[in-house]
């Protein structure tokens, strides 16, 4: 039984070390991709962070971000990268993902810092749940093997495309999911919807740029130069069972979504939702969302 649950920015040598460890368990990760302690604690120095979730006192998740310039027009001239979120696998389903980010955007919001971006892969639902639907970020840039072959326990040697998740801090879509923010226990993540949160799920009449095969978790035919508000592409079911026991089907979904959401990007779309292991893409001129 949980009896204590914290958050709390990192900044001793021995609790980065337990971050190191915690790289190694998560993504099994080869020790040349480790991030070291020490790069950490160089940017905790220039302006970074690190912030560690305990339960009943033993580090069992942390978030890691440095400082940004902006990138893209529209941006104010400072913010932060996250570059690492991890929790342990005896942690998971504590909401422990979430609550770090939440501790991030207040430690940001606190010293005038009101937009975060981050990588990950589109091919995981898991992850686009708790970007885009959770807190509330779109994506519309999208990056072809970004990393490389990093051969860990998740990616192994498939290529390594990423959405780049933008989180602008104080936008009404994500105060209105972070509640009253206690660090994120607030978070209101199903039922209501928050601020105008679109909840709406892909009906009979959608359009869709990728759809899932009927018959098994495989991606159906891509249509290019769609012009609709909205446009849906579908992921994998589990990518991670399918890189380990179908990777012709994992090649085909990679490929697939790589096309789909690099024609729309081009066209002036973002990712706004992720609703029954789908994106919507939506037009990228300001909506009430």
């Amino acid at each position: 039984m949980i009896t204590e649950l914290r958050i709390e920015a990192l900044t001793t040598t021995a609790s980065l070390r337990a971050c190191e460890d915690l790289q190694g368990v998560v993504w099994g990760f080869v020790e040349r991709e480790i991030v070291p302690a020490v790069e950490m604690r160089s940017a905790l120095h220039a302006g970074g962070l690190v912030a560690g979730a305990f339960v009943d006192g033993e580090l069992v998740g942390f978030v890691y971000g440095i400082p940004a310039f902006a990138h893209e027009d529209g941006l104010a001239p400072r913010g932060m990268h996250s570059t690492m979120l991890a929790v342990a696998p005896e942690a998971r389903g504590l909401g422990l993902g979430r609550r770090l980010k939440w501790f991030q955007r207040r430690w940001c919001l606190e010293r005038g810092l009101p937009w975060m971006t981050w990588t990950f892969d589109p091919l995981q639902s898991g992850n686009a749940r708790l970007n885009v639907e959770h807190l509330g970020a779109v994506a519309h840039e999208y990056q072809v093997d970004f990393y490389g072959v990093l051969g860990d326990a998740l990616s192994g040697d498939f290529p390594t495309d990423r959405f780049v998740a933008l989180w602008r801090l104080d936008a009404p879509r994500v105060a209105g999911r972070a509640g009253d923010d206690p660090y994120a226990d607030a978070c209101r993540v199903d039922g209501d919807a928050p601020s105008g949160r679109v909840t709406r799920r892909p009906g009979p009449d959608v359009v869709w740029a990728l759809a899932r095969d009927a018959e098994r978790d495989a991606p159906g035919p891509v249509t290019l130069g769609l012009d609709a508000d909205d446009v849906w592409v579908a992921v994998p079911r589990d990518v991670g069972a399918l890189r380990r026991e179908a990777r012709t089907d994992a090649l085909a979904w990679g490929g697939a979504l790589r096309a789909a959401s690099l024609d729309l990007v081009d066209r002036g779309y973002e990712v706004r939702a992720f609703l029954d292991g789908a994106y919507r893409w939506s037009r990228s001129a300001p909506r009430q969302e």
